[in-house]
Formats: C-alpha cells, sequence, structure tokens
C-alpha cells in the first residue's frame, strides 16, 4: 500500500510540471495594427507623436519584428509590427530596465503575433524603463527583447 501511495503521489508531482504553450493568434494579417482587446479595432496614427523604436532580439527563444511607442494626449501605446514570438505556457509584455526583469511593469499577457497594439499602463515612466520584454512569467525565462530608442 505504501509504494502504491509513493507511486501516485510521484506521478501526480511529475503530472504537475507539464504545461502546454498557449497558442499565439496571427493579428493584423493586412499590415495595420489591431487591438488584442478588440481586433475590429485598428490603429489609429492621427494626432500620435512615436517617441521610441526597436527591433526584437532573442534571449533564449526566437523573437522577430519591431515594436514602437507612440503617445497621444498623455496616453502611451506599444505597436508591434511583424513580430514573431516562439510559443510559451505563460507569456507576458514587461517594460523594464534592464533585460533580466530587475524592475519592470507588466503591460499585458503576449496573445499575438503579426501587427497588433497594446496600451501602456498610466504612470509607466519610459525613461526608465527602456526595454520592451517577452517573458514568461511562470518560469522567468527572457524570451527576447527590443529596446526602444
Amino acid at each position: 500500500m505504501k509504494q502504491i501511495l509513493s507511486l501516485s503521489f510521484l506521478l501526480a508531482l511529475l503530472g504537475s510540471g507539464c504545461v502546454k504553450d498557449k497558442d499565439l493568434v496571427p493579428l493584423g494579417s493586412a499590415g495595420t495594427p489591431v487591438s488584442v482587446v478588440d481586433p475590429a479595432q485598428t490603429f489609429d496614427k492621427t494626432g500620435q507623436q512615436l517617441h521610441a523604436s526597436g527591433t526584437f532580439q532573442n534571449g533564449v527563444h526566437t523573437v522577430s519584428g519591431t515594436v514602437k511607442l507612440y503617445e497621444r494626449n498623455g496616453k502611451q501605446t506599444l505597436v508591434f509590427e511583424g513580430f514573431r514570438s516562439d510559443t510559451g505556457p505563460d507569456l507576458r509584455i514587461y517594460l523594464a530596465t534592464d533585460t533580466q526583469a530587475s524592475s519592470f511593469t507588466e503591460v499585458s499577457m503576449l496573445t499575438a503575433t503579426g501587427n497588433f497594439f497594446v496600451d501602456v499602463p498610466a504612470g509607466v515612466s519610459l525613461s526608465q524603463q527602456r526595454f520592451v520584454l517577452i517573458w514568461c512569467k511562470r518560469f522567468a525565462v527572457h524570451f527576447g527583447n527590443a529596446e526602444l530608442k
């Protein structure tokens, strides 16, 4: 009986470590960035000021594409263009002071590839948090990053 309980415990422990990667949905296939919240909404550049941009570089996984930071009336938006990433179980978009995520703000979950945009939370200081990270929160893995310049 003790062996059966030990085996059951071991199997339960091993099964809990299996985590399925979440698929990333391709958005903005026509080249026009769309909202990750409402893909029917396209990014309107009218009155937007481009503050910075960066090109993604690989971390532990493969990422590619560009990201641009726009601002209009105090509202900041990250626009991803031609973005690609390996999948992962718990991917997030962070704004960080470095590529190790030692000081960061979570912008949103990463749910898409292609051309899309996400709003930056109010009060984020992009003069210090200049790195856009693709980060696996569950396993603290740096997938890749772009430095906003």
